[in-house]
C-alpha cells in the first residue's frame, strides 16, 4: 500500500508513505510483546507504583548536601557495582577520591555477558568488556579491580535479569573486601532504573553493611536525587542527596574512561539522547545518598545531619 500526500497546487507530492501489512504487523506484535513483559514484570510495576506515589508528596531537599573536602581521613574506598561501565555512574567521585589520595577499589558482579552488543560478537562480550573496564579504572586511576565471576544473564526483548546468586551468597562474597575500607560506594535503592542486578548490589551491601562490627564504613549510593536532573530515568529518586560532586575538574578523565566502554557507547548515547559525551556533559554534578553512617570523621565546621 502507498499514500501519497499532494500539494495544494496538484503537482508534485511532499509526502510517500510506503506500508506492508506484514511489516506493520510484525511491530504491532513486538509492542504488544513488550507491554506485556512489562505488565508482568514485578520490578516493573513496584517502579510505576513508586512513581505515582511520589507524585504526592514533597521532597525537601532545601539541606545543602556536604561536599567532598568536609571528611577527614579518607584512606580506602570501595566500589560495588553489577556490570562492567557501571563504575561511570560514579566515576567523578572517583577522580576525587584519587585526588585526595584515597587508594580505591572496584568490585563487579559480571563481565556484562548479556549486555548490548553493539556489533560486537556475543561469544567474546564478556571478555571484550571485562577489558574495557580495565582500560576504565586505569584511565580513573583505580587501584584494584575485581571481577566477582557471576554470570550476565541475556536479556529476553526489553526484560533484564540478576545474576544467578542470592542476597546472602553474594553478601558473603563482598563481605571480605569491605574490611578497613572507609567509604563503599554502590548503586542506589531503586537500582537506577530498576535493573535487577543493581538492585542485587544494592541489597547485598546493605546486608554486609548491616552485619559488619567495629569500626564500620560509611556506605552511600550513586545517582541520588537531584531536582531537574536533566537525565531523570537513571535517578534514585527516594534517595536525597547527602554528598554532592562537582565533576568540573574530572570531565576530560570521565569522557575518556566512558571512551574505554567501546562496545556500550551506544548504550550511553541512548541514555542522553545524543551521543556518549553528552552523557559526560549532562553528568556534570553527581549527588549521593547517604544509606548508612559510619567511622568516617566530618570537619568540625560540617554537619552531617539526620538523613
Amino acid at each position: 500500500m502507498v499514500l501519497e500526500i499532494i500539494s495544494s497546487n496538484g503537482t508534485n507530492p511532499v509526502l510517500v508513505l510506503e506500508f506492508s501489512p506484514l511489516r506493520g504487523r510484525g511491530m504491532l506484535i513486538k509492542s504488544l510483546q513488550k507491554i506485556c513483559q512489562r505488565i508482568t514484570d514485578t520490578l516493573f510495576r513496584r517502579g510505576g507504583t513508586r512513581g505515582l506515589t511520589r507524585g504526592f508528596r514533597s521532597d525537601d531537599d532545601a539541606k545543602k548536601p556536604l561536599q567532598l573536602e568536609h571528611f577527614a581521613d579518607l584512606g580506602r574506598a570501595v566500589v560495588v557495582v553489577a556490570h562492567p561501565d557501571d563504575e561511570v555512574f560514579c566515576s567523578g567521585l572517583i577522580c576525587a577520591l584519587k585526588h585526595l589520595g584515597c587508594h580505591v577499589t572496584v568490585l563487579c558482579l559480571t563481565r556484562g555477558e548479556g549486555g548490548p552488543c553493539d556489533g560486537f560478537p556475543r561469544e567474546e562480550l564478556g571478555e571484550i568488556r571485562s577489558g574495557e573496564m580495565q582500560e576504565s579504572c586505569d584511565e580513573l586511576g583505580v587501584d584494584e579491580l575485581v571481577f566477582l565471576g557471576h554470570l550476565d544473564p541475556l536479556a529476553k526483548g526489553s526484560k533484564v535479569y540478576a545474576p544467578d546468586v542470592s542476597v546472602e551468597a553474594l553478601a558473603l562474597q563482598i563481605c571480605e573486601y569491605l574490611e578497613g575500607a572507609d567509604l563503599v560506594l554502590s548503586h542506589g535503592s531503586s537500582g537506577e532504573y530498576w535493573h535487577p542486578a543493581h538492585l542485587l548490589v544494592f541489597g547485598a551491601v546493605k546486608q554486609v553493611i548491616d552485619s559488619i562490627g567495629e569500626p564500620t564504613p560509611t556506605w552511600m549510593t550513586f545517582l541520588a536525587r537531584q531536582l531537574g536532573h536533566p537525565l531523570p530515568n537513571l535517578v534514585n529518586w527516594d534517595d536525597p542527596a547527602f554528598l554532592r560532586v562537582d565533576n568540573t575538574p574530572y570531565q576530560d578523565a570521565r569522557r575518556r574512561s566512558l571512551e574505554c566502554h567501546r562496545s556500550q557507547l551506544g548504550l550511553f548515547g541512548r541514555f542522553a539522547g545524543g551521543d556518549h559525551r553528552d552523557f559526560i556533559r549532562l553528568t556534570a554534578r553527581e549527588a549521593y545518598a547517604l544509606q548508612k553512617w559510619g567511622d568516617l570523621q566530618v570537619a568540625e565546621a560540617a554537619d552531617k545531619g539526620e538523613r
